[in-house]
Order: structure tokens, then sequence, then C-alpha cells
């Protein structure tokens, strides 16, 4: 009995674990709201995730934010980068379904459009995952994105499903943004940590030296 209620037994334990994820997520959801910032709080939420609820190192408000503050204008750039492949694609869109139908050139800004969202996918599913582990170029962390995403499109397809299905489930259930956040990023963890071994030159995710720290 007092094994099960020692500040580090397993009730504790599980309580604790509960109060970062709400405690993380409600971070996400804050940093996000300047709506150029959703990037940085994305990285942070990722690295945050695979630090401190996964393995258990560091803690939830030092590791998002030295995260959020190391990664704040790169991620900024790729937000950006975000949003104008998504006018772009918009506007791709628009003038393909204004043309008549068969026209070719309808059908090639269709095609761009296809393009430009699978772009976006992968900034979306690889890009600030990378960023939050690695001191990299931001054309390398496209480079390194695109490189996961195509040569792991399985995986890809389902981190794009998970994201989708965690969009749909807030939007039912708008008072699950207290843990959705983390339960998303935790569902993506597990993904994406394996792909990320492919980038790593010589060592571990956890021993490369161009990782920040926690």
């Amino acid at each position: 009995m007092n094994t099960i209620f020692n500040m580090e037994g397993p009730i504790f334990t599980i309580i604790n674990k509960i109060a970062d994820v709400v405690i993380l997520s409600v971070l996400w959801v804050l940093f996000s709201l300047p709506i150029v910032t959703i990037g940085a709080a994305t990285t942070a939420l990722y690295h945050a995730t695979h630090k401190v609820i996964m393995k258990s190192e560091g803690y939830v408000f030092g590791t998002f934010f030295k995260s959020f503050k190391a990664n704040l204008k790169q991620s900024i750039f790729l937000t950006l980068l975000f949003v104008l492949l998504g006018i772009f694609a918009f506007v791709c869109y628009n003038f393909s379904s204004s043309l008549p139908k068969g026209n070719m050139i309808g059908y090639l800004y269709y095609g761009i459009m296809i393009l430009v969202i699978f772009l976006m996918l992968i900034l979306v599913t690889y890009g600030f995952a990378v960023l939050s582990r690695f001191y990299m170029k931001t054309m390398d962390i496209m480079k390194a994105a695109i490189a996961l995403a195509v040569t792991r499109i399985g995986c890809t397809l389902l981190l794009a499903l998970i994201f989708t299905i965690c969009g749909i489930t807030f939007y039912l259930i708008p008072g699950s943004v207290f843990i959705l956040p983390v339960c998303c990023m935790i569902a993506a963890e597990r993904l994406i940590e394996p792909a990320l071994l492919k980038i790593t030159p010589t060592e571990s995710p956890e021993e490369e030296s161009s990782e920040i720290p926690s």
C-alpha cells in the first residue's frame, strides 16, 4: 500500500504524466494564438513530447520554452512558407476550376495544386519534427523532410490521417484541446522517430551533437 501511494509510485507517476499532457497541450494552444508562431509552438510541442512525455527527461516548461526560443526564427519562416503554399494551391484550384472542362491548362494547374498540397503535407508531417531535433539550415530541413516523406510514403499518409482525425475530433469536441495536441503528437512521434535515424550522420538522435538540449 505504501509503495502504491509513494510519490514515485505508479499512481503519482500516472497523475504527473496526465498533468504534463494537459500543461503541454495548453502551452501549445497559448503559444499558437499569434498564428505566426504556430510553427514554433508545434516544434516545441514535438520536442517536449519526445523528451518529457515519452522519455521522462526534463520538465515541461523548461523543455518547451527552450525549444520554442531556439527555433522561433526558422519556424516562423516555415510557417509563412506553409501559408504561402496554401494560398498558391487555392489560387491554382480556382484557376483550374474556372477553365472549361477538358482544358489542358486546367489540368496542369490542378496537377500543380496537388504537388503544392503534397509539399505542405511534407512540411507539416516532417519539417517541424526535424527542426525540433537538429540545428540545420532551412533548406536542409526541407530536403530532409522531402527525403523522409518520399522514402516513407506509407508513414506520411498515416500521419496525414492522424492529423485529420485529430482535427475532426477537436471540431466535434472542443474540450479535447486540453489533451488532444499531445495525444496527436505522441502518435506522430512513434512514427517519426525511427525516420529521424535516416538523417543522423553518425550517431543516434539522442546522441546527436546538433540536437537541441532539453
